[in-house]
């Protein structure tokens, strides 16, 4: 059987030799040897450098265990997951050159693998492995790191002239340590970013850190902004690339609230049927509201009253030194209007560079006992006259 085997192998083995493939990768080229080897069975790279199967298991994860010698380096035993990836395993030779295994399949007692390294080399000899040769093994495990980033905003919504704090929590997931840390953060046109790390220290495996910077929005046009994905460069022990990135995220830009107050002043004046009585006093209420979203400096109202209207009590131009957003002044004036007619009111307010206006209209009116005093005069001498002469004629009857 093992006869056969040889006889296959040495067939396959002249026909690699007479086939090499070569790949072009940027601007190195790369041999890539393809094939299947049992437990125990090896190959031989440019006459130095041997690759032997020790062991494959497929549970939990398919992987295989190889042993690996070459001139002047001491024997290496590796574990190559068929998860890792193109080129995730690196030997580097006594030359200097590196070598890369990965696992393409495995089967009950073989498995499929491919061996990348210079494009000049070739595989120069099969051969099986006697189980009991290789004594003092080391069975040395690869190390992956594998980092999983977060990237947090302490707010979504933010207005021109603040700062959103970001956040970055890096998790080593892996069995190895990740160093040589790059971190690519993008920005948003108009924004600054102010502490914000390009490069960040070794994790360990296991390990988990966590870094922030400030996101200052300086001059940034209103709208909803997607931060793209944060990107992670990053090497294992063996120097291997790997990468990882964040999710995106989403931020608000409002445009700046301009603070300011806003005064608002009504009046309200207390009669019976809207009707004034000329000479009686009638009670005006004066309301001012604040609907901005700022206090006000110094408040002072003016008033602008019809010629035949007066004040009979109360201040009617208080001054206030400020109003709250939301609150309010109120305040009572009585007066008395002495013409009969229609009569407006004006009442102004001012504060800052600002002012509001407001006016109210009554109608005024006499008294009943007024409107008929000029009949009341007028009758009085018809009165007087009826009287006397109703007396005469009670004289000349007796």
């Amino acid at each position: 059987m093992n006869g056969v085997r040889i006889l296959v192998i040495a067939t396959f083995f002249v026909f690699v030799l007479m086939t090499p493939v070569v790949v072009a990768s940027g601007n190195d080229s790369y041999y890539i040897f393809d094939n299947e080897l049992q437990v125990n069975e090896g190959i031989t790279i440019e006459t130095s450098i041997h690759i032997e199967v020790v062991e494959v298991k497929r549970i939990p994860l398919e992987r295989a265990k190889f042993r690996i010698t070459s001139y002047q380096r001491p024997e290496r035993m590796i574990t190559v997951f068929k998860e890792d990836g193109p080129q995730a395993n690196r030997y580097e030779t006594y030359s200097g050159a590196s070598i890369y295994l990965d696992v393409i399949g495995v089967y009950s007692d073989s498995v499929q693998f491919r061996v990348s390294g210079p494009s000049n080399w070739r595989v120069t000899d099969y051969y099986d492995v006697d189980p009991e040769e290789g004594g003092g093994e080391v069975d040395e495990a690869v190390t992956v790191p594998k980092l999983k980033i977060t990237r947090t905003l302490d707010i979504s919504s933010v207005q021109q002239g603040q700062t959103a704090k970001v956040t970055f929590k890096i998790k080593n997931d892996g069995n190895g340590t990740a160093s040589e840390i790059e971190l690519d953060e993008p920005t948003i046109k108009g924004a600054y970013r102010e502490g914000c790390p390009t490069t960040l220290d070794d994790i360990a495996a296991g390990a988990t850190e966590r870094v922030s910077y400030d996101l200052k929005i300086v001059d940034v046009e209103p709208g909803t902004y997607e931060l793209n994905p944060t990107l992670l460069n990053y090497k294992s022990e063996s120097g291997t690339s790997y990468s990882s990135e964040s999710s995106s995220n989403v931020l608000v830009i409002v445009a700046e609230e301009v603070l300011a107050p806003e005064l608002e002043i009504k009046l309200t004046i207390e009669s019976d049927d809207d009707v004034i009585i000329c000479g009686e006093r009638f009670s005006v209420t004066v309301r001012i509201d604040n609907t901005g979203n700022a206090t006000t400096g110094r408040i002072t109202v003016k008033s602008h009253l019809p010629d035949d209207v007066r004040v009979a009590g109360g201040e009617i131009d208080p001054v206030y030194e400020s109003i709250k957003p939301g609150d309010y002044e109120e305040y009572e004036v009585t007066m008395i209007a002495y013409e009969p007619g229609k009569h407006v009111i004006k009442m102004d307010v001012l504060w800052a560079d600002e002012e509001a206006s407001a006016s109210a209209e009554f109608w005024a009116e006499r008294s009943g006992f007024d409107k008929y005093y000029i009949y009341i005069l007028a009758a009085i001498p018809i009165v007087l006259i009826l009287l006397w002469l109703i007396k005469r004629r009670r004289e000349y009857s007796f």
